[in-house]
């Protein structure tokens, strides 16, 4: 399962900027696949590598970035047999939408870490009525204020409570149970495009997870919670709905009661993952708790 985070957001708001500043400064020790989800130039450095469905940049420390020029699932099969990256990060267009996309990349065993929203501050009052841009914020669970630096403090703290009125009522819902598929978003205020360490923490691989198990002096997370005797997973889930709004992600191995095999768990910004089989893990039942402190 490759991990993977969507960046969206209006035109101009800043996401290539982010989503490349993120990669060096936060992924800088994996393989990064940069994907652009729409036509055009990407504005980096580095050597082009055509082929039938993109065009690759070879970035420093690890990093490809493409512009993909056709079916979405097919350039990021394509990523994945060329390159094996250990992180996918892709941006839409601004003018799409962010939630086609997870489902896309749930299809394809990604592992989607979250979905970040970036908000431009200096320009939201121009476009906060546009139907696309209320759908990218109310379909992430992350959510940037951006170009704060152009705006007053006041200014921003209106934009904040404006952004989170607009999630709560576009955020998407079961179309069965009617229940949020989001139970939360996290807000983060910044200036180009830098965002904190901690969006990015713990983006484990069901491999690492397995050695994880074994050394809990981790610099990754705050808490591992060793679970002795096999759990109910609608108990597991309501526990992970209610976590502190400190604890940002929840990832582990954990055995269900009768169910056969071990499953890895991976709870971010308030959503849950389907659990994915682990069917060679032999060790300990295990919760790593990542919190923002």
């Amino acid at each position: 399962m490759l991990p993977s985070f969507v960046i969206t957001g209006f035109l101009g708001s800043g996401k290539t900027t982010l989503l490349l500043n993120s990669a060096r400064e936060h992924l800088s020790g994996k393989r990064v696949a940069v994907v652009v989800n729409e036509l055009g130039e990407v504005g980096v450095d580095g050597k082009v590598l055509k082929n039938a469905y993109s065009e690759v940049l070879e970035l420093p420390e690890g990093c490809i970035c493409c512009s993909l020029h056709a079916e979405f699932e097919k350039g990021i099969e394509e990523i994945r047999r060329k390159y094996n990256p250990q992180v996918l990060m892709v941006e839409t267009s601004g003018s799409a939408v962010p939630f086609p996309l997870l489902l896309s990349l749930q299809a394809l065993e990604c592992i989607v870490e979250g979905i970040i929203c970036v908000v431009d501050c200096s320009n939201f009052d121009r476009y906060k009525n546009d139907s696309t841009a209320k759908y990218q914020i109310g379909g992430s669970n992350v959510i940037i204020l951006n170009k704060t630096d152009l705006v007053d403090e006041d200014r921003v703290s209106e934009i904040e409570k404006e952004v989170l009125d607009i999630w709560n009522l576009y955020r998407p819902v079961n179309s069965l149970t009617g229940e949020p598929y989001y139970e939360r978003a996290r807000v983060y205020k910044t200036s180009y495009g830098r965002v904190p360490e901690e969006v990015f923490r713990g983006v484990y691989t069901i491999p690492e997870l397995k050695n994880i198990s074994t050394f809990h002096e981790h610099k990754h997370y705050q808490r591992v919670v060793n679970l002795l005797e096999p759990v109910d997973y609608d108990e597991l889930q309501k526990k992970l709905k209610n976590l502190p709004n400190d604890v940002i992600r929840a990832k582990g191995i954990v055995r269900f009661k009768n169910y056969p095999f071990p499953m890895a768990i991976n709870y971010v910004f308030g959503r849950i993952e389907e659990p994915i089989e682990v069917a060679d893990y032999q060790g300990p039942s295990f919760l790593i708790l990542i919190g923002c402190g």
